[in-house]
This record gives structure tokens, sequence and C-alpha cells, in this order.
């Protein structure tokens, strides 16, 4: 079988392909037919992982997580979403699994199918759903309150308190553009109003004791670049998968013509891309849209108390697969809440979750098309009412010189904060959700005087209302990005790609400059010590791929962190935090030790700066001895701070399959992000980094350029398997331009 007739793909240097077709129909059949020939597997992981159906593949290491899936109940929710499509919309999910369907039947499964022992299913647009809804549950907010509320159930209030990473003042918001927030925050009364409640609700967390996504985003207004028009750039931050999760693509047809980068599975470009006249990019607003409730059970779990007495909890019996194995039998109970996502019924106590992506239907996937067809950034933002899930800082820039910012997606309308901070009782009624945040009240502006938007999960907005988000303090990026374009703004005309490019791969970090100033101050100690705090002393923050500075840093951080919680919160809670697994706990320490080098409001003096020589030449000598290792000097940084992609079907097949690794500079606090885990002696594999970076230019959008770590095609051993990567590590993009008929 072939392409239809007025259909064409083809492809530029990169694999990167472009879908020119005779009507819109025929396009979204040949997004469909490019995604399965280029990542058809990757499209077969997203929909099992939705659907729990993984183990089936790779065994009983997957149990936990299907498991989890069936009691999401993801797969009812995707249905609920179909029923809720507009027609055109529908139409447009039913041709792209046409095409993913047509393509498959043309040249057959790729080798992981033979690899797995599982055959190729048809795709449909349920499954398109859930592979965007799988991509997102995760992210949200949900892991900090488990986190938060185990590790005060496990070591007090005390210790909840220490590593409760709130905005702090001072710190950039993102709305507006240039603001800070005040020294007199009113989210602080706000939050002190809402501890009796985190309190009482805290008493129902003893059973829990059992029991990270970033990215920049920022516009340069049409005043401060060299063309006049506007300047667009993104720098998307995830784990690192293989392949990558983003996939490029071109499309044009007689209704819209787009190029962005997308979900495999999807039809649509929700987050990255423009359409000629308007471009847009998202970075994580970490939104609370996500709660959970301590739910009390009787009867064997099949009951469950509310706010008005006993109401039946109906169970469902899921059935999983392990290869390898026995089927497990998974009960997945729903709560007048949400499904109960952690625990067990039968015990007495578990948890539920309500989300705003599942807890009723979104119709929220007829905004992609309106965004193929926006005229210019306030048709897009205007174009947003409707979304759901994932809430975004949507940054956008039009041909006109406009540039604007929505927080987009759907809040909860609350009446009080508990549940923004902790599982709370769900027989509670003032624990309910009254409603959604209006539309006409998300942060939003546009064209602001100062001609710069930035967004890099910094905290939204200081205002009161609307709540986002109860703790949101990633400052550091977003405060050097301000300052890279303040050394800039000497006079109007002064930016252009290049600048916005080197910006992306800037290793400079404000707080490792923060602390390198704190130590030229200090000493001179001796020994390993002294190598360690001239080193950093000297080397400003610049945490280059090149330098050693990067290691002793690291290094640093993970020692001094070590004996600062051993001091705060006794050595037996530190290892406890640091070997638990808990998802949430890494972002919540590194929020906690970004603080230290924070100004104080009351005086401006950092935390740090009352920290004694005794700790710092302790930890400092440990840095040392730990990066040198039983060599004379420390390593450059991107020899040990490198990638560790594993394909899905590593356990199975071995590390055959995976893409090689890439060293390179920075940390979470850079723009160049690079994160890193936080216990002493393990190794610096990144756990987070930069999967997707744009630079669109509104005067030459044909001159615009990506880059992604890997490659278009997902089939190992295929020569557009990582043919990016290296481009991608020395901090260059490669062409955006389509490859309209050149048959390439």
């Amino acid at each position: 079988m072939s392409l239809p007739d007025g259909l064409t793909i083809s492809r530029d240097a990169y694999g990167i392909p472009s879908i020119d077709a005779e009507s819109e129909p025929l396009a979204w059949f040949g997004l469909g037919w490019a995604a399965a020939e280029d990542r058809l597997w990757q499209l077969e992981y997203d929909r099992r992982r939705a659907r729990g159906r993984w183990a089936e593949v790779v065994g009983a290491a997957a149990l936990p997580a299907d498991r989890l899936a069936r009691r999401l109940r993801l797969t009812d929710a995707a249905e609920r979403d179909l029923t809720a499509m507009d027609p055109v919309t529908a139409a447009t999910f039913e041709r792209y699994a046409d095409g993913v369907n047509a393509c498959v039947r043309a040249s057959g499964p790729p080798p992981e199918y033979a690899i797995a022992g599982i055959a190729w299913e048809e795709w449909t647009p349920r499954d398109s759903v859930l592979a965007f809804k799988i991509r997102h549950v995760l992210m949200g907010v949900w892991q900090y309150k488990v986190a938060r509320a185990v590790l005060r159930a496990r070591a007090g209030r005390r210790a909840a308190d220490v590593l409760d990473p709130r905005p702090l003042p001072g710190m950039r918001v993102t709305v507006p553009p240039l603001g800070r927030i005040p020294r007199e925050d009113p989210r602080v009364a706000l939050a002190e109003r809402a501890r009796e409640d985190v309190e009482s609700a805290a008493a129902h967390l003893g059973f829990l004791a059992e029991a990270e996504g970033g990215s920049n985003a920022w516009a340069i207004g049409a005043g401060r670049t060299r063309t006049g028009r506007p300047l667009l750039v993104n720098d998307s931050h995830r784990a690192l998968d293989t392949p990558n999760a983003y996939w490029q693509a071109h499309v044009r047809c007689p209704e819209f013509t787009v190029s962005g980068a997308t979900f495999p599975g999807l039809p649509g470009f929700p987050h990255f891309g423009h359409n000629g006249r308007v471009g847009w990019a998202i970075t994580n607003a970490a939104g609370d849209a996500q709660d959970l409730y301590v739910e009390h059970f009787r009867r064997e779990g099949t009951e469950v108390r509310t706010a008005t007495g006993w109401e039946p909890a109906p169970a469902r019996e899921e059935r999983i697969a392990v290869r390898g194995g026995e089927d497990h039998v998974e009960p997945c109970r729903v709560t007048p809440n949400g499904p109960v996502v952690h625990g067990d019924p039968a015990s007495g106590a578990a948890l539920s979750l309500r989300w705003t992506a599942t807890d009723r239907p979104c119709a929220q996937f007829g905004v992609l098309r309106r965004m193929l067809v926006a005229a210019d950034v306030r048709t897009l933002l205007d174009g947003q009412e409707g979304w759901v899930d994932p809430l975004n800082n949507l940054v956008a820039a039009d041909t006109g010189g406009h540039i604007g910012y929505l927080l987009r997606g759907e809040l909860p309308a609350r009446d009080g904060l508990a549940p923004t901070q902790v599982p709370v009782p769900g027989w509670e009624r003032r624990h309910a959700w009254r409603g959604r945040v209006p539309f006409t009240e998300m942060p939003r502006v546009e064209d602001p005087p100062e001609g710069i938007i930035v967004t890099a999960n910094n905290t939204v907005t200081a205002t009161e209302r609307p709540f986002v988000s109860h703790s949101m303090n990633d400052c550091y990026r977003s405060e050097r990005i301000h300052e890279l374009a303040a050394s800039a703004n000497s006079g109007p005309g002064r930016l252009g790609v290049d600048d916005m490019v080197g910006w992306q791969g800037d290793t400079v970090s404000v707080a490792a400059r923060r602390w390198a100033e704190l130590l030229a101050g200090r000493g001179p100690y001796a020994g390993a010590a002294e190598r360690a705090r001239a080193l950093l002393a000297a080397g400003g923050g610049d945490l280059s791929a090149t330098s050693t500075v990067g290691l002793v840093h690291a290094c640093f951080r993970r020692a001094l962190a070590r004996r600062l919680l051993d001091r705060e919160l006794g050595a037996g809670t530190r290892s406890w935090l640091m070997d638990s697994g808990l998802p949430g706990v890494p972002v919540l320490l590194r929020r906690w030790f970004a603080a230290l080098t924070w100004p104080r409001p009351e005086d401006g003096a950092w935390p740090a700066a009352s920290l004694g020589d005794d700790l710092l030449t302790e930890a400092l000598d440990a840095a040392w001895r730990q990066a040198c290792g039983d060599a004379e000097s420390p390593k450059p940084w991107s020899e040990v701070h490198r990638t560790a992609a594993r394909h899905t079907l590593h356990t199975v097949a071995g590390p055959g399959l995976d893409p090689p690794p890439a060293g390179i500079g920075g940390d979470n606090e850079t723009i160049q992000n690079g994160a890193y885990g936080w216990r002493e002696g393990t190794p610096f594999h990144i756990t987070n980094l930069s999967v997707y970076r744009q630079v669109l230019d509104l005067a030459d959008l044909d001159g615009s350029a990506w880059v992604i770590p890997g490659g278009a095609s997902g089939l190992p051993g295929d020569r557009h398997y990582a043919d990016q990567l290296e481009p991608w590590t020395r901090h260059r993009l490669v062409p955006m331009r389509p490859a309209w008929g050149t048959g390439g």
C-alpha cells in the first residue's frame, strides 16, 4: 500500500518529515503515517503504559506502574473525552489513526515487536488521547503532596517545614514580566490560615508512612531585536526518553501550515511550533489541579465515608497479564472524590485522586486546531479557552510584532488551601471543589512595555488569586535569563537568533556564583578544602562542560546538603529522605538547597553566609576527595555529567538498543539544564534535561531552528536515530525549514 493521491511526505537531511496534503483530512492521515514510520514502538509504549499493559512486555518489574494506571482509570477518561469532541476534532483523530494503521499495513511493525513477543493492535482515537494523558498525569503536583505528607508522618512537622519550598520574597514572577514577590507576600497569610487545616489533615496520614518537569521559554519584543520582529525561544525539560518525547514535523494543507514538535500519537501541536503567523511555546506551570483525599472505608473497603454518611465504593477487577509470570487481578475502586490511587481500601484507609483531566469529560482537544489557524497572539490566547490539562505557561509571538503570555488550563476553585499542600480528609465538605477558576481570571499579559516575557518554572504571579501552586521557587534560571536580557539592553535592536542560541547553552548558575562569592570571602583553608574553595571561588559559577568546576560544585552541594540535613533533621531522617525513592523528594531537596543563597527580606543576607568555617571546610574537603577519586585532580564536568538513556526494552533486550551517551555542562539551576541526584557516591547521570530546543524568528520563520537530543527516527540503528545528538550536545540547532517538494 502506498500513500493516497494528493499526499506527499518528504524528509530533510535529518529525516524530519514534511507532510504536504491537498486536504486537511489527508494532512492528518499523513501525520499519522509519518509518526508510525518514525515512532511506532513509542506509540505502543505510551498506550500500553496508559492502559496498564506494559507488564505484558517486560514482566513483573512493570506491575506497580500497571496497577497505578488501572487505578487511575485513564481509559475511562479517554472514552469520555472522545464523546466530548466536536465533529471536526473527532474526524481529525480518526484520520490520524487511519494513517497510523495504513502505514503498519504497508510496511509491518518494527523489530521491537518481535523482541517484545507481542503483535500489533490497530491504533484508535482513544489511544491518541491515552498517549497524551499518560505523558502528564505524573507531571502534576500530587507526588509532592505525597512526599510532604510522608515527611510529616515520618519526621514530624518541623522536618516538613524545613523542606517546604514556598516562594520567597524577591523571587521573580512571570506576570508582570519584571515583577518580584513582595516582602509581604499575600500567600503567606493564606498559608498560615490553612495551617490548622493542614495539621488536622496530618492526623489522618499515619498510614502513608508506607507509602521532577521543567522548561524555559521567553519572548523578546520587537523593540529589542535586530529585525524589529519578536524572537520566541523555548527549552523543554524532561527525563530523556528513548526515543525522545518530542517529534518534529511540518504539515501543510489548504486550511493551515504548521511546523513544530508534538507527541507521537497526537494529531496536533499543543506545546511548540508556529503556523506562519504566530508561534507558541510552553513551560510547566506546576498548577495545582490534582488533590489527594484520605478516604475512610469500612466493610472490607466496599463503603466509603462521605460528608453525608457512608456510600458504596464500587470496585472493578482488572486483570493484568505479566510476561513470564501469573496474571494479577487489581481491584480498582472509585469514591465520590475520584479513583483510589494509593493504599488498600480493605485496610480501612486509602488515597483517592481528583484531577481536572479525569473527573469530567474534557473537550480540550478542539483547541489544537484553533492554534493552527490563529492569526495573531491575541487570537491564539483567546483560542485556549476550554483547555484543561496540563496547566502551561503559554508564551506567544506573531509576525505583526506582538508578544503575549497566558496561564493555560483549568484550576479548581477551592475554599481553603489545605488540599494544596497535603492529602486531606475526603469526608469533609470544606475540602470539596466548588467549580473552576474562570478563563477570564487566569493570569495573562500582552505586549508588556518591558518588551520581554520570561517563564522558567518560577512562580507565576504574586497575587492572592487565582491560587496556582503552593510551592514553586525555581528562581535561578529565570533570574539568569533576565540577567542576560538586561546586559544586552544597552540599546534597541540588539538581539538576534544567534544570541538566543547562546542563551540556551548558558551554563552560568546564579546560585553557584553566589557560593563562589561566599567562598571567595572565606579562607584560606588548608589541603583539599583549600583546593576546592579556590577552584569554586575562581570559577564564578560557570559550570561549563570542559571545566572541573561543575564536578567540584556538584560534590560540594551533595556533601554540604548531607551535613546540613543531619544537623537540621538528624542523620536518620536525612538517610531515609535520600533513600526513600519517593517521587517529589528530589525536587523538595533542591528547592530547599537553592533557598540557602536567596537573600532574606529583612537584611538581604543569604542564609548560607551564616555557615561556619568548620562546616564549610568539612564539606569542601569531602567534595574535593570525591571529585578526584583516585586521581590527583577532578575530571571535566562533561566526562561524568552524562546522559544514560535506555530503550524501553532495555530490560528485555539489553543495551544494544540504547542510544549513545552524551556529556554536557550545567545543572538544574542553569539555563542549559542538567539535573542529577542528591545521594553522595552515586553517578552524576543526568535525570532531567533539555528535550526540545526551539528558536523562532518572527521576521524569518524559515530561518528558525530546533534540535532534540536524539533523532526523528525511533528505530535503533537508523541513521536518524541519534543524528541530532551531536549538535544538541554542542548547543547548536538544526534548520527548521520544511522540505516541501524536495522528495528527500
